[in-house]
């Protein structure tokens, strides 16, 4: 099993279907280049509010966050390009999470980024490179010897399963020619990673009764579904829609929240894992893994409209802004399920920036506002996990979020 205690360390050193509006970016570079979708693609969300500030300063924002990103974690190296996770991969490796991080940043931001194409074949070709039994990424691999870097079989964390496999769609919308590759992906991860009854395991090689909620990327499931046919993802959307409302239901039925892993998924009863089920930190909570649920269940609520997400996301969003008091910077990354803090020694900008997205659909302009303007802070010292974060959140936020569904 992957342990994150490395990144804790890091952290706590640190801290001691849709509408498209019409395109408003220049359409010379975008033509020189090929792509579909430049940056900046402004999108008219089926739902929610958007941040007070212009789209000017929006997408400026977004590209001052992508400039700072790319040059801190992008890197050349193992034949391809990586993303730097830094504190979760040795010699400035990565890890699949990460590497598919990428491959969805990339294609969002080409047009802007006249490099982007080069830039995702080589973070595909890493991907390609380091497959386990599966098909799948490896989930960590050494900067260096780029070679896996943990103890055992190598094995395939879902989430970063679930990003390679959305960015490919991307990049075939944005440029083409990678639907063999995708569909290809896409199968091999249906048989990896989605359990019989349809929801998804926490890792490949991992057993058919447990769940990540961090890992519900509604949105990337119902693209999916539109790309893929020969595969049933509308029962993997339903499966984890009907997850979400058992657990909430009964262990969150006010604040909506999810721990970091879910045990019993497989039953009408899923329930917190314990404690130190995988993970150092308690895995019964939100932890950092689950405080990016607010930003998933967001995103789906904008893009498609999901009334489960977006009730999710509302929830989520008042739950975090009444215990916060409406200020960002008391939302703390170890949260009971009834919302309340646990440890406010520990900060994160990984657990302020999402709750901006649920924010935002929500409908709460004020507080969604609020978290816009933490956004261009980082007042922890984040370094990959939460600057990458943060970038994705922004593309959302500021609007420039297409989905290749539409």
């Amino acid at each position: 099993m992957r342990d994150r205690s490395g990144r804790l360390v890091a952290v706590a050193a640190a801290a001691a279907t849709i509408s498209l509006s019409v395109l408003v970016s220049s359409a010379t570079p975008a033509a020189a280049a090929g792509e579909s979708h430049p940056f900046p693609t402004h999108v008219t969300y089926k739902t929610g509010v958007m941040p007070s500030a212009s789209a000017a300063d929006r997408d400026a924002a977004v590209k001052k966050q992508y400039d700072s990103w790319k040059k801190a974690y992008l890197r050349s190296a193992c034949g391809g390009y990586l993303v730097y996770a830094t504190g979760d991969a040795p010699n400035k490796g990565t890890v699949s999470e990460a590497q598919g991080y990428g491959m969805n940043i990339v294609p969002l931001m080409a047009g802007y980024d006249t490099n982007a194409k080069a830039e995702f074949d080589g973070l595909w070709k890493v991907v390609q490179d380091h497959r386990d039994s599966q098909g799948m990424m490896m989930w960590k691999l050494d900067g260096s010897s780029c070679k896996y870097a943990d103890s055992g079989t190598p094995d395939a964390a879902t989430d970063g399963d679930l990003d390679v496999g959305y960015g490919l769609i991307l990049a075939d919308k944005q440029w083409g020619g990678y639907t063999a590759a995708a569909k290809d992906w896409l199968a091999k991860f249906y048989a990896a990673d989605v359990a019989p009854d349809g929801h998804l395991k926490c890792e490949d090689d991992g057993p058919n009764t447990d769940t990540r909620p961090s890992d519900f990327m509604l949105d990337h499931l119902r693209a999916f579904a539109a790309y893929d046919t020969a595969h049933d993802w509308n029962k993997v959307v339903t499966r984890t829609e009907a997850v979400i409302q058992e657990f909430t239901a009964k262990y969150s039925a006010t604040a909506n929240l999810l721990s970091d892993f879910v045990v019993s998924a497989n039953t009408t009863s899923p329930k917190p894992a314990p404690a130190d089920y995988q993970e150092s930190q308690p895995d019964n909570i939100v932890g950092y893994n689950s405080v990016r649920v607010p930003w998933h269940m967001g995103t789906d609520a904008l893009v498609y409209g999901s009334s489960v997400a977006k009730s999710v996301a509302t929830k989520e969003s008042a739950s975090y802004k009444a215990k916060a008091g409406g200020n960002p910077a008391k939302i703390y990354p170890h949260t009971k399920l009834d919302g309340t803090p646990t440890n406010t020694g520990d900060q994160c900008e990984c657990a302020n920036d999402p709750v901006g997205v649920a924010a935002m659909a929500a409908g709460d302009q004020a507080w969604t506002d609020s978290l816009w303007n933490f956004l261009a802070t980082n007042p922890y010292g984040d370094t990959y996990y939460g600057e990458t974060i943060k970038m994705l959140v922004y593309i959302v936020m500021a609007g420039d979020y297409w989905t290749p569904a539409s």
